[in-house]
């Protein structure tokens, strides 16, 4: 019997220079280390073989740091959030519940049972981060849908999303509160299309503009 899959609490994870463990070497692990590095964390590889793609990575970026052994229960100490990316059941298993017993959240891959976490699919755009889970059930849809929403979502979301962050902190900066007003108004095809075009300081005039009017 098909063992229920499990409810998720969707969070987003502050990493940036946080110390995050990877165990395993392989190609798998080269992708959750790319995924925590594109998130600004510091990454710990621990295996006995290292694939020359993670590497090649690891010699290039600083704040990869491999460790060419076998895993230890000790490699856990410091650490935020561990992946446990063998493929050797047997060592994923023991990573994941070394993790659970010191109240460690990990992502074992390819194996629900031993994951308290779930490393999501993503579209980002600069600040603008889309997250996708299937709780376990099938990563193949969770990419798939990840493809489609990358080829719908504006590529400059990113870019408005900083706008909308820098007239917010104008307007705090003037001792006013910046709740309540009407921000959901000004994302709209206009706004967009002006910061598409490179139209920056129209763009905030005109967001400035809308959630500054009384009555909204």
């Amino acid at each position: 019997m098909t063992e229920p899959l499990p409810t998720i609490f969707p969070i987003g994870l502050i990493l940036e220079g946080r110390r995050c463990l990877v165990v395993g070497g392989g190609v798998m692990a080269d992708l959750k280390v790319r995924g925590l590095r594109a998130a600004g964390a510091s990454v710990v590889v621990v295996a006995p073989v290292v694939a020359e793609v993670l590497r090649t990575r690891a010699e290039a970026d600083v704040a990869i740091e491999l460790i060419e052994r076998t895993y230890e229960p000790g490699d856990l100490d410091g650490t935020w959030l561990v992946v446990a990316a063998t493929g050797i059941p047997m060592v994923d298993g023991a990573v994941a519940a070394d993790a659970e017993s010191k109240q460690l959240f990990v992502n074992a891959v390819d194996d629900p049972p031993h994951c308290s976490a779930y490393l999501m699919a993503q579209v980002r755009r600069g600040p603008v981060v889309v997250s996708i889970s299937t709780s376990g059930a099938s990563p193949a849809m969770a990419s798939y849908l990840r493809r489609r929403l990358d080829a719908y979502l504006e590529p400059t979301l990113g870019e408005v999303a900083e706008l909308l962050s820098t007239v917010r902190g104008e307007i705090a900066d003037e001792g006013r509160s910046t709740e309540g007003l009407a921000w959901a108004d000004v994302i709209d095809a206009e706004l967009l299309d002006s910061v598409a075009a490179g139209d920056h300081e129209i763009a905030r005039r005109r967001v400035r503009s809308i959630v500054a009017e009384p009555g909204r």
